[in-house]
């Protein structure tokens, strides 16, 4: 926008009046006048905007000084307007590249406070016998809960953006703008990298075994073990952890039913009844690194898929290769669900590029949403000690925690 467009626009109608316009040309919303406009925020000037709103640049005075003296048409529109202006260029650059993370974990939960607990309950017993003339059983079940709080760690993400009087004085206004966006970027990012890593299991980046993903009943537990021995008869189901079938390697479908029939023969519902009862598992959704996506390709959108069957009772024995029909949608249309979503992603690779996950990720995992992307602005006055004019703020605070281990499985791969 010109200068002394912008000039006249507030003579004519105030700066809340050109603030209002700004807002609009920004998100391309129609004007009063009925005419649709946008401006590509990335090529507006800040230097401008601060000619037309407070005064003309001298390099022989101080901005600060320009601000203080009267006759200027109003110093505080100008961070006003860029705060639209940054926050405008921080949210298409959060927004631009769809990420993971609501792919991975579409499910989001948002707290009141930050000792709130995730609410639940086991499920409800089932139908017992009755004779003729019996009283039914009363339907018992009991809370359970998972927490989130230490998941949380008290961190927020987050990042600052000062916009100095030489900045404005000199015109950097790209290296402003360009600054903001990959902020945005950024962010989202960590958003998707922190996702992946829970999925995975592992909350923070020590990778330890108990690593804020999993609270069962307020208690750091580690997500996935590596035996699956006893699951049925484990003395609390309620927070009995997953399995974690170690050396299931990706290769052809023959994996992925050993993940199904593993989960069938040992998960188990948190019902009090005897025999405990398995679960009708559908899981819809396959994480795995970069590094198996040629193998995860050919095994979903393959016609017809080759079995390497080594030697049973020698390393010596020769291998057998077997060529059918690609069973796999079969497989999953038979417990009643559809082929899993494959999501490749290097995060995962950062952790493993064996490793994959197949969960049912409505069910297993949460977003705690504490606030989503947001961006403030500094108060008048705030860094002149620095020459900063004004500061821009972008902050997110969320954490992915795991709801029901039962509804997630992973291997290793090694």
């Amino acid at each position: 926008m010109r200068k002394a467009d912008v000039q006249q626009f507030i003579r004519e109608h105030g700066v809340a009046g050109f603030v209002d316009a700004y807002d609009r040309l920004l998100e391309g919303r129609v004007l009063p006048n009925g005419v649709r406009e946008r401006i590509d925020p990335m090529r507006q000037s800040l230097t401008s905007l601060w000619e037309a709103m407070v005064g003309p640049v001298d390099v022989s005075e101080s901005l600060f000084r320009q601000v203080a003296e009267a006759g200027a048409l109003d110093a505080t529109g100008f961070p006003t307007v860029t705060e639209k202006l940054i926050s405008t260029i921080m949210i298409q650059g959060y927004m631009e590249r769809p990420g993971v993370a609501d792919v991975l974990v579409p499910e989001t939960y948002e707290p009141k406070t930050l000792t709130e607990r995730i609410p639940g309950f086991t499920q409800m017993s089932g139908p017992k016998n009755v004779l003729p003339g019996e009283p039914y059983s009363a339907a018992t079940f009991t809370d359970k809960f998972a927490a989130y709080e230490s998941a949380l760690h008290n961190k927020k993400d987050g990042i600052m953006i000062p916009l100095t009087e030489e900045s404005v004085r000199f015109d950097q206004s790209n290296m402003i703008l360009r600054h903001a966006q990959d902020v945005g970027r950024n962010i989202s990012t960590e958003r998707d990298r922190r996702t992946v890593r829970a999925v995975l299991g592992i909350g923070l980046d020590t990778g330890t075994a108990q690593n804020g993903v999993f609270f069962p009943g307020g208690t750091d537990t580690a997500l996935y073990r590596g035996s699956v021995s006893n699951l049925r008869t484990n003395a609390s189901p309620i927070y009995n952890a997953p399995l974690k079938t170690a050396n299931s390697v990706l290769e052809d479908w023959t994996d992925i039913q050993e993940a199904l029939t593993v989960h069938a023969q040992n998960i188990t519902d948190d019902r009090d009844m005897l025999p405990a009862r398995p679960i009708a598992w559908r899981p819809d959704t396959l994480l795995h690194p970069i590094a198996l996506t040629g193998t995860v390709a050919n095994l979903f959108q393959g016609i017809s898929m080759t079995v390497l069957t080594r030697g049973a009772t020698a390393a010596s024995d020769p291998e057998m290769r077997n060529t059918a029909p690609n069973p796999l949608n079969t497989l999953f249309s038979v417990i009643g669900g559809s082929m899993p979503l494959p999501v490749a992603t290097a995060f995962a690779d950062e952790v493993s590029s064996t490793a994959w996950v197949l969960y049912d990720r409505r069910a297993a995992f949460v977003r705690v949403q504490i606030f989503p992307v947001q961006v403030f602005r500094s108060p008048a006055g705030w860094g002149w000690d620095r020459d900063i004019l004004v500061a821009f703020r972008a902050r997110e605070w969320s954490r992915v925690v795991a709801l029901d281990f039962r509804m997630a499985q992973r291997s290793d791969g090694a």
